[in-house]
């Protein structure tokens, strides 16, 4: 039988296309499954030519699952589930939000499954998205080093992001509101190598933002630098990547348990305008046990 969907994979590491799909129109349970087993297999997935307003991507989000809580960033007004990602073209020197390498709140005891973006206005060159498998980074490992990373657990913080000294760099985005806490020097801990909860696939859950340090069997603060930097480095190599030029009405769906991504900054004295929802898991990153 013919699937409803056409999946049509754009790297061979990760990343799809979806076409032929109507995000806003009445979407049988046999096509969300669909779509969910693409999200997890491919890890990020594009749907071309939406048109959606915040309240049907809110509708839309809701089939993957629950809302899963944003902190530190002001949804807009009207829709309390929908972050407005902008960064006016009269702020030209302005940071970018989402320009670090990183996994979407991480440093949550439970962090959301899927993140969903749709572009509103994008530069005509610039402001791309690049996501890197940690999947296919965990694969890759030679087997000594996977079995000494099953020991080690990562030290999640949002202290790099959003602790009140880095207000000021918020404050540059004038359509962005992000209000800085001292609760984001708070500290989570998951396994380093987790399983996903859903392909049971292992993974390399870090991210250099979101990860503040590591902890393990022998692993004395010289050796935790050393890793921490190696880490860094190998979970963002090309190898591992997807880069996605946005158009107007695209929607993308990343899964946050076996990526991270940036948004480049290279766009200067353009707009970019994205609306944002977030979908929770229904379970803690678990470690993974060979």
């Amino acid at each position: 039988m013919k699937s409803p969907l056409n999946v049509e994979p754009l790297t061979g590491v990760l990343g799809a296309r979806v076409s032929g799909i109507d995000l806003k129109s009445e979407l049988d349970k046999q096509v969300i499954t669909l779509l969910r087993n693409a999200i997890c297999e491919f890890e990020v997935v594009i749907v071309p030519d939406q048109s959606l307003t915040p309240e049907e991507q809110v509708k839309f989000s809701h089939l993957l699952g629950p809302y899963s809580p944003v902190p530190f960033v002001k949804p807009i007004d009207e829709h309390p589930e929908v972050i407005k990602v902008v960064k006016e073209n009269t702020e030209p020197e302005a940071f970018n939000f989402g320009g670090v390498w990183h996994s979407d709140f991480s440093f949550l005891s439970t962090p959301p499954a899927f993140t969903i973006l749709y572009a509103i206005d994008v530069p005509a060159i610039g402001g791309d998205t690049v996501w890197a498998s940690t999947t296919a980074a965990y694969c890759h490992l030679d087997n000594d080093t996977k079995n000494r990373l099953h020991k080690i657990t990562g030290i999640h913080s949002a202290s790099a992001s959003y602790s009140p000294d880095q207000q000021d760099l918020h404050s540059q985005l004038s359509n962005m509101t992000i209000e800085t806490s001292e609760t984001a020097k708070s500290t989570q801990e998951h396994p380093l190598v987790c399983k996903h909860p859903e392909t049971g696939k292992p993974s390399l859950f870090f991210n250099p933002t979101y990860v503040r340090g590591l902890k393990g069997p022998e692993l004395e603060t010289a050796k935790e630098e050393e890793l921490m930097k190696w880490l860094s480095q190998w979970t963002t190599g090309i190898q591992f990547t997807f880069r996605h030029k946005w158009s107007p009405g695209d929607l993308v769906i990343w899964d946050n348990r076996s990526t991270q991504h940036i948004a480049l900054n290279d766009y200067k004295g353009e707009r970019r305008e994205l609306n944002r929802t977030t979908v929770s898991d229904s379970t803690k990153p678990s470690l993974y046990r060979p």
